[in-house]
């Protein structure tokens, strides 16, 4: 659910504070999640120190990872603890997970960290899933290998004040990526009560330089591909975070404009976010000029 561009910001953002003279012992940064139907997923890091020079992304990313972590997660009947093992198919490449709990919609998850002498712990819930009424996908009129892609929900439930991000994957990926200012809420909704979400790839990955094969950069999707977009709901806290997350990423990709506050984490102890999402996934050919309708 994480983004590569996401475990380098994550570092570098929460230890962009004032510098002092004074030795700073560097927290826990947790980046973990846990939707319906799925196992929780769980990745542990230090962040990287102002000044600290390095050779390489990939080993400062191998230098700062935490493999040796405790990780329990509860749902409030039972207690699990998250077995760690290589993967690169995320970033940082090493996850904790356990096929011996299943994310439920309404059951609250508490995690707790344990690491050398240091205790973190965080809590959420996972909403009730919401569902796309439809997707349009249409053909730029200027540019004939650009795709605009938009979903489209109804909320009309404004008693109650909802919370919705959305990522997305190539078909054959693993990980999902969060779409570029695809963080959403009931002030986005029309007259009709309708929600009209864009949705936009997250360019700012290849500007890391991570990936050996760089493509052009755009935010938009070309005709034909392959992907899968992920529709979640959050609680209050999860926007909170994606919602600083995303600003923090475009403010900071317009020169001159400094980022001086911290992104928003719900972790007791530490830094980072445990967050429940209720999810769902529409795979995608994108065919132009298309509205597909869905069924709720």
């Amino acid at each position: 659910m994480l983004k590569k561009l996401l475990y380098i910001i994550l570092f570098v953002f929460f230890c962009s504070c004032t510098p002092t003279k004074e030795s700073i012992e560097p927290v826990i940064i947790v980046e973990g999640w846990i939707e319906n139907n799925e196992h929780p997923i769980v990745m542990l890091h230090y962040p990287k120190v102002m000044g600290e020079k390095y050779d390489s992304v990939p080993e400062l990313i191998m230098d700062k990872l935490i493999s040796l972590g405790k990780i329990t997660v509860s749902d409030g009947y039972e207690s699990v603890i998250l077995t760690g093992g290589l993967d690169t198919t995320y970033i940082p490449p090493y996850k904790y997970t356990s096929t011996h709990i299943m994310g439920e919609v309404g059951q609250t998850y508490s995690i707790e960290v344990e690491y050398e002498d240091k205790v973190v712990t965080a809590k959420t819930t996972i909403p009730e899933p919401t569902f796309f009424d439809s997707i349009k996908v249409q053909q730029s009129e200027y540019n004939d290998s650009v795709i605009h892609l938009f979903g489209y929900i109804t909320d009309t439930d404004l008693e109650h004040q909802n919370y919705y991000v959305l990522f997305y994957r190539y078909r054959g990926e693993k990980q999902y990526m969060n779409c570029f200012l695809g963080v959403f809420s009931d002030d986005d909704v029309d007259e009709r009560g309708v929600i009209s979400m864009p949705i936009y790839r997250n360019v700012a990955i290849s500007t890391i330089g991570l990936e050996e094969k760089q493509e052009k950069q755009s935010r938009f999707f070309k005709p034909w591909d392959k992907i899968d977009i992920k529709l979640t709901t959050v609680d209050s806290i999860g926007y909170r975070f994606w919602s600083d997350f995303s600003t923090m990423t475009t403010s900071s990709s317009i020169a001159f404009m400094p980022i001086y506050s911290n992104i928003y984490s719900n972790i007791e102890g530490g830094k980072g976010y445990w967050i429940g999402y209720g999810a769902k996934v529409y795979p995608l050919t994108l065919r132009r000029d298309t509205v597909i309708q869905y069924k709720n």
